[in-house]
């Protein structure tokens, strides 16, 4: 027993000296890599009281800037200064931007740095130059994914049209690289002119891939632009639309109903062949329709063998309004998944969840009497 204690305490020893160690050779190379840089931030916070005070930087300063800005360790202390003084941070991008070529050659760390950084800057005042912007669309032909969502990032800062219907070619190139929320994200907080970008996505909608398709739709169902056109059109077209982006079309009626796409969504919830996603986000978009067809449609949607059709459908009946002649009627079908989900929906309801479970046991009492169908109609509920 002694000699196992001692061997643990041994291999405790150990694993305590190889933490020491690689916490001492950890921070020896962040010492090299992120020596510490007070020289400069000196400088830096003088150089930018001369400016506003004199109007311009100091010519040794101005000299050198560039050769500075070519190091990573140097532009993320310029970055530190500026977060404190935003309004000094246009003085530094003409520097920012001319070392675009420099760090184009460098590695992943660096280049994501840099795409974040040219992503900070405003560009409400002073557009990006064709010229700049051009070199730094190859930023998107990255394989880190930091330096690709950075670079996508300023892109959507840019503001302009041409760029981003380019940058989204890449994005579609590579598909679940960039994953869709940060598209529609990137989209959706944008610079861009939304009525020209819109109309060009719409134009250009088909010769997209459906991941990207399907990423559009949710976009514009979240930007409020009307596509329905588009959407009835994909809707339709069944099979020849890939599933995901029927699903997503189906969502923009979800939020955005028409007649059209009402007519639509109960020929869905007709066909008895209809996948269960479909019949599920057509009950979501009937939401606010309030008509006998409706009504009806969705009714016979609560015993489907489908969970999330059949949960869907009790909770539309739900918040139409249930009378205990519907509820009797959903209970007299004996079906148990139906009997539980109406359950659910009435759980903060103590009256009408006790009815319900006293129905359901008068009924099951009835079967195993043998009563006949009249005469479980009659059950005194």
């Amino acid at each position: 027993m002694n000699i196992i204690i001692e061997i643990y305490m041994t291999v405790c020893v150990l694993l305590l000296l190889f933490d020491i160690s690689f916490l001492a050779v950890k921070s020896h190379q962040n010492q090299e890599f992120y020596p510490q840089n007070h020289d400069l931030e000196e400088t830096l916070r003088e150089e930018i009281a001369r400016r506003r005070q004199t109007g311009s930087f100091s010519q040794g300063f101005q000299e050198t800037l560039g050769a500075k800005l070519d190091k990573v360790r140097n532009l993320i202390t310029v970055m530190d200064i500026l977060s404190g003084d935003r309004a000094a941070a246009g003085w530094f991008r003409p520097a920012v931007f001319a070392q675009i070529e420099e760090y184009r050659k460098k590695n992943d760390y660096e280049q994501a740095y840099y795409a974040y950084v040219v992503s900070v800057f405003d560009y409400e005042g002073e557009p990006v130059l064709p010229e700049f912007a051009g070199k730094f669309m190859g930023f998107l032909d990255s394989k880190s994914l930091y330096t690709f969502a950075n670079a996508m990032d300023a892109i959507y800062q840019f503001g302009e049209t041409n760029l981003l219907l380019a940058a989204l070619d890449k994005v579609d190139e590579r598909q679940g690289f960039y994953h869709q929320k940060l598209l529609m994200d990137g989209l959706l907080a944008s610079r861009a002119n939304f009525r020209e970008l819109n109309a060009a996505l719409v134009q250009r909608f088909d010769r997209y891939t459906p991941f990207l398709q399907a990423c559009l739709l949710n976009y514009f169902r979240l930007n409020a632009y009307d596509a329905s056109a588009l959407c009835l059109r994909l809707i339709e077209n069944g099979e020849r639309a890939g599933p995901e982006v029927r699903y997503a079309a189906m969502r923009y009626f979800s939020k955005y109903p028409t007649a059209q796409s009402h007519a639509l969504f109960l020929e869905v919830l007709r066909r008895e062949e209809s996948p269960w996603m479909e019949q599920m986000l057509a009950i979501q978009a009937l939401e606010g329709r309030t008509d006998e067809a409706s009504w009806e449609a969705v009714l016979k949607k609560v015993t489907s063998p489908n969970w999330y059709v059949r949960t869907n459908a009790v909770a539309y009946l739900y918040r139409r309004g249930l009378t205990k002649d519907h509820i009797f009627n959903i209970l007299y079908l004996r079906d148990k998944y139906a009997d539980d989900a109406l359950l659910y929906q009435y759980r903060g309801d103590k009256e009408i969840s006790h009815y319900i479970i006293d129905t359901i046991q008068l009924l099951q009492q009835q079967d195993q009497s043998g009563a006949s169908a009249e005469d479980a109609r009659l059950l005194p509920v």
